[in-house]
This record gives C-alpha cells, structure tokens and sequence, in this order.
C-alpha cells in the first residue's frame, strides 16, 4: 500500500510535466495575469490581495492538478495491464497445459480442504521441460502449474509443493505477486515519457536534443527518477521474497515440516553444487542473489525453524519504508498547498499530509515491529541498525522529494523530519513491549485482530503526530528564518503550538494506554513471580520517582519566582508551563537511569503524571493569585506542558532507547527519586532565570 501510494503521488510530476509542456506558458500567464489584477484591486491590502489570487487561479491550479494525476492513471493502467500480460506470458511458456494425475488431484483437494479454501483451484502440469511450479490465472479463478515430473518426486515433497501454492491461493496474495512484478516497468514507462516527449519537441524544432537533456533541470529528473526505480525494485523484491515465506509459514500451519524442510535442504544443496563454480557472484547470498524473485532455501528454513514462524523487520524495510514515506509526505504536502487553500479545509494543510503519510508508514512499518514484539518478546523489536536505516532512508527522500526537481533541497527538513521519523518508530517499538508483556504468553496469536487494531491506532497517533509537528516546524523555520542553533524553536510545537490540546490528548491516551498493559501484564505474571515483584519496578518505583520530581520542581520553581527575565504575567504563565515540561523529562530520564530501556515503558505514563502534578499545584497558586484585568486559558495551561514534554520526551527517546535493559539495583530505589528531585529543582531554576528556550511573542 505504501509503494502503490508513493506511486501514484510521484506519477503526478510527469504528468505535470506534460502539462507544461502542451499547454506552453499559458497557464503561467494566467496566474500572473491573477497576481497583476489583485495588486491593483487591493494595493495596500496585503491579506485580501492573496486571497484574490488563490481564487484567481484556482480553476488553473485545478486543471494543472487534474491533468497531473493523469500519470497517477497511467501507473494504475500499465500496472493492471502488465499484471495481465506476465500471467498470459508464463501460460504460453509453460504449454501445453496437460491435467494433473488422480493422485495428485486427491492432494490438491485434502490440502484445500485443510487450507478452508472456499474451491479448489484448477491444478495442471506444465511442458515437460518447466520446472518450477507457480499460481496464475484471473481473479476467482487461480490455476496451479506444477512441474511435468512431479509424479517423480516423493510423496512428502509433492504435498509441499502442493501446500505451498494453494498457501498463495489462500493468502489471497497471486495478483499482488504478479502486480509486484508489472509495477517497475510501470514506474519506469511513466517516468521515461516527459523525457522522451521533451525530446522529440527539441527534434521537431531543429534544436540539439542531448543538449536540451543535460540541462540541469533534466538531470535532477534523471538522478530522482533513478532513485524511484531503485525503491521501486527493492520494495517489489521484499513484496516477492516475503509473499514466499508467508506462504511456507501458512502450509506448514498446524502440520509437519519435515517435508518442506528436506525439499528446502534439497534445494540448498543443488544450489551450492550448481554455484560451487560459477563464481562468488551466483553462490547463495552473493551478488546475483539480490536480483531473485525468491528467497534462498536456506532463508526459508532459519524463518520456519523459529518458534513462531514469522518474518522479522529488517534494516533494508526501515531504509525502503523511511524513503518511500519521506515521498508520500512531500507530495501529499504539495497536494494539500495547492488544493486546500481557498477552501474550508485550508486550516488542514499541514495535518493532512501528515495524516495520509502516517497511516501509510503504519501500515507499512508500525504494524510489522507490532507482530515481531508479540512474536518474539526475547528480541528488541526494533534494532539499532533498522532506526539508523529507517532516519536514512527518511533523509534520502527529503532530498530526493519529487515535487522540487530542479531545485535544492530545504535542508531544515532534512534535519527535522527524519529524527521525528525515528521518534515514532522508537516510542511504537516501546508500546509494542508493553503490549506483548499483556498477551498471554501461550496464546501469541490470539485475537491477531485486536493486535492489528491496535497497533494500526497507536502508529497513526504516533507517526502523524510525529510528521504534523516536524512539518509545521520546517515551514516555521523555512518562512521565519530561524535558525537552528537557537532552541528556542524547540517551543514551536509546545508551549507554542496552535495544536497543544490535541498533542496532550494524544499523549494523555498513550499514557493511558501503557498503564493498562503494564497492569494486565502485572497481574498476568503474579502467579510467577509475584505481585510484589512486579509491583515494584513497574509502578512503585515510577510513582516515587514522579512524585519526588514534582517536589523538586516546584520547589525550583518557589525559589526562582523573583528571579525571571521577564516579570510580567504572561511570561510567568510560560515559565510554569516549562518547568512542568522540564519535571516530566527528568522524570522519565530517572526512571530509565535506573531500568534502562526497560524503563521507558514506566516512563511513558509517569512522565506525564509529574507534569500534570506540577501543573496542577502551580494553577492552583496561581488563579489564587490572580490580579484584576488578568486571567488564564485553563485547557492550555494545563494542555501545553504535555504537548512541550511530548517534544523534549522525543528528542530523549531515542538514545534511551538504544539503553540495554536491566534490573533496578536496590540502594538505585532510594537514590534516584533524591537526584530525581534534586535535578529537577536545579533544571527549573535555570529555565526560569534564563531565556534560552521560551518565545516572547
């Protein structure tokens, strides 16, 4: 879904493109011809003289955008077409088609009726010089081609093989594998026409055509095209390879696997003899293995020989999906300026794109660091090396973003977006551990619905957050000038920003959230261990902690209150709200200091407990105070803090998050809350007499 989705949003620029180039500088005209007559109706009015424009050239905009998505069709058409075209291709090399023996047949049907397919699909046997069965045919009506001597083979063997393409049947998984093969000639027939269009316009005018392509503009083209094709072909393999493994995890699904193990070890073993001298470059796992549809024997078997068969994340998925989200995140970026303003969704032009981009990386990502926590709880669900890939890959595409060929890349967005990225794979792979630790450990599978729920819901809360708040800072930053070195922007999303409320909403119901799974998971393991046991890492020592931090803050806070730069009333509203900020953070780093990264789960509901507490008592102080003529936002007061230690929790997420695990040692229990508050107070007193991070509007 994430690649079809960079797909048709990337298709838009040669589309564009072609626009441009058929319809010459008409509309370019028109759009200046907009701007000339709004400056004349409206000369001083600035604001009213840009909404003349937007409606001025809404219809041309409209236009470039509907002719633009005409490359979006022809990839869904080529595409569709090319899934058509292989199938009808392997059925003319594999004729004639002969049916398969009664034997055999009477497999075919055990294996559906074990797999609770609906039907049986047809089952033929291919020319006698094909070797290699697959699945094909049109929708509702998949035809299995096996091998011409598969009555030669042994019985174990043919009902693997059988298994294994009626998997595919039941896995509803035959068009996407033939859709993955089509889509890089798709990609690439879409790409390549502005290109040979522009040249056949030069060739036609009389004019040098390598010339005309080795323009700057051209070449920019050619290099983010390349760059698409590459991810295109990497996502298209790992569709491919991961497609063969689900289907020899869902054929071996409540069987034996001593006859897909001895057919893979078979295969392993002719693969080696057949490499051992055609050079390194063909052996398993050289050079030409990155280039095969399917994954080698040997990788079949390390996937079935796990407890729980299933395929873990890799490096190569975080860098494909970080690039392919770093896309979809620009052009949705460049759809929503130019459809949305002018209309009653305008408000919405940062949080839409970071919505469609993050359900997208939920899906493709989220979900999938989900199933390996529940699978595998012994493992880190996300490595070190697959967040570096996924902050890479991130990078990678805010430099290669589609939408701004022919121009350089605004390198704030490459500093900010990628760290979010990694911000919310980080805290999802922290609530997938603490998800895991509340599903039975003998019942990893069960209700694998509930698990997709919520893992769907908790990365679309994390990733478009996320994106919302790295996109409005690089347009902060990008149309303010301000430069990074000052961490006073650090406060745009915070204290600052317009969407405070809902950030603490979120973080208030994440917060929730942990708590729940971390008291199921409590009481699940009481019976082994103990409620005590449990009881103590998980929240006595976090409450402690959190309560410790808030008395330190607020006696920071108490000692600090003549001492601010700034003494008016508002400024002392800001201040509170940063140091109920700053106790949450040093909340959350005491409790990992004691757990490591085991203790950002603890730290996930403690932390914004420390920063309500603060902010509770200091309100309290404060509407007791009040002077005439003063007043306080209520909601904000209490929702900023939470949205400005959403920000500084994030930037700590991450190393803490590469912290190993380990158990709280005991003279740590009494050590830590005293340094906790001891650290707060010294942390609020600096925020307090410095400016160093608060805007004064």
């Amino acid at each position: 879904m994430l690649l079809i989705g960079v797909l048709l949003l990337v298709s838009v620029l040669p589309g564009q493109l072609v626009h441009n180039q058929l319809l010459g500088l008409s509309w370019a005209k028109q759009l200046q011809g907009c701007s000339e007559e709004a400056e004349r109706r409206y000369p001083e009015d600035v604001l009213a003289r840009g909404l003349w424009e937007i409606r001025c050239g809404k219809p041309v905009q409209m236009r470039m955008t509907a002719v633009s998505l005409a490359g979006s069709a022809a990839v869904v058409l080529i595409s569709v077409g090319g899934l058509w075209l292989l199938s009808r291709r392997e059925f003319r090399r594999t004729s004639p088609l002969r049916p398969v023996s009664e034997g055999v047949q009477e497999q075919v049907e055990e294996a559906a009726r074990s797999l609770r397919l609906r039907c049986c699909p047809r089952t033929v046997e291919g020319v006698t010089t094909w070797e290699e069965p697959f699945t094909t045919g049109p929708p509702g009506a998949p035809v299995v081609i096996l091998p011409a001597s598969i009555d030669d083979k042994p019985s174990e063997t043919v009902e693997a093989i059988i298994r294994h393409e009626l998997a595919h049947v039941a896995a509803g998984d035959v068009r996407l594998v033939w859709l993955s093969r089509s889509v890089l000639a798709a990609t690439l027939t879409v790409l390549t026409l502005p290109v040979l269009s522009f040249a056949w316009e030069m060739h036609r005018d009389g004019l040098d055509v390598w010339d005309a392509l080795l323009q700057p503009l051209w070449v920019d083209y050619t290099g983010r095209s390349l760059l698409i094709l590459a991810a295109v072909f990497a996502v298209s393999q790992m569709v491919l390879r991961s497609r063969e493994h689900e289907a020899d995890i869902l054929s071996v699904s409540g069987q034996s696997r001593v006859g897909l193990t001895a057919m893979l070890s078979d295969a392993e073993l002719t693969q080696r003899i057949n490499a051992a001298g055609q050079g390194w470059w063909r052996a398993p796992g050289g050079f030409m293995s990155f280039w095969a549809n399917h994954p080698s024997p040997a990788q079949r078997m390390k996937v079935l020989q796990l407890s729980h068969p299933h395929l873990r994340a890799t490096w190569l998925d975080a860098a494909v999906i970080g690039l392919l989200g770093a896309l979809a995140l620009n052009e949705f970026g460049w759809l929503a300026q130019t459809v949305l303003p002018g209309t009653s969704l305008a408000p919405y032009v940062a949080l839409a794109p970071a919505l469609m981009a993050g359900i997208l990386m939920a899906l493709g990502w989220g979900t999938q660091i989900w199933q390996d926590a529940v699978r595998s709880p012994e493992i880190s669900p996300l490595p070190a090396s697959s967040l570096v890939a996924l902050g890479l890959g991130t990078a990678l595409g805010m430099v290669g973003r589609f939408d701004a060929v022919g121009s350089a890349p605004h390198w704030n967005a490459v500093i900010v977006v990628p760290p979010a990225v990694c911000i919310a794979a980080a805290l999802s792979a922290v609530l997938a551990r603490t998800y895991a630790s509340a599903v039975r450990p003998d019942r990893p599978e069960a209700q694998p619905w509930g698990m997709f729920v919520a893992a769907l819901a908790v990365n679309v809360v994390l990733f478009a957050g996320t994106l919302r708040s790295a996109y409005e800072v690089w347009f902060f930053l990008r149309v303010h000038m301000w430069p990074l070195a000052d961490w006073a922007w650090l406060t745009f999303p915070g204290i600052h920003s317009p969407h405070g409320v809902a950030d603490a909403i979120a973080v208030c119901f994440l917060a929730l959230l942990v708590l729940c799974w971390s008291l199921r998971s409590a009481l699940a393991a009481r019976a082994d261990t103990g409620f005590a046991t449990e009881l103590i890492p998980r929240f006595a020592l976090p409450s402690v902690v959190a309560l410790a931090v808030s008395v330190g803050t607020l006696a920071g806070r108490w000692v600090s209150r003549y001492d601010q730069s700034h003494t008016d009333f508002v400024s002392t509203l800001l201040y509170d709200r940063m140091a109920a900020a700053a106790a949450g953070l040093v909340c959350l780093l005491a409790v990992c200091s004691v757990r490591g990264r085991a203790g950002l789960g603890p730290g996930l509901w403690a932390a914004p407990l420390t920063t309500l507490l603060v902010t509770g008592v200091l309100w309290t102080i404060r509407v007791h105070d009040l002077m005439p003529g003063q007043a306080i936002s209520h909601v904000n007061y209490f929702a900023d803090p939470i949205a400005q230690l959403a920000v500084l929790g994030g930037l700590a997420v991450i190393p803490l998050a590469l912290l190993p695990d380990r158990e709280p040692a005991p003279a740590a229990r009494v050590l830590v809350p005293c340094l906790g508050a001891f650290g707060a107070a010294v942390l609020t007193a600096t925020v307090v007499r410095t400016d160093c991070i608060v805007i004064h509007f």
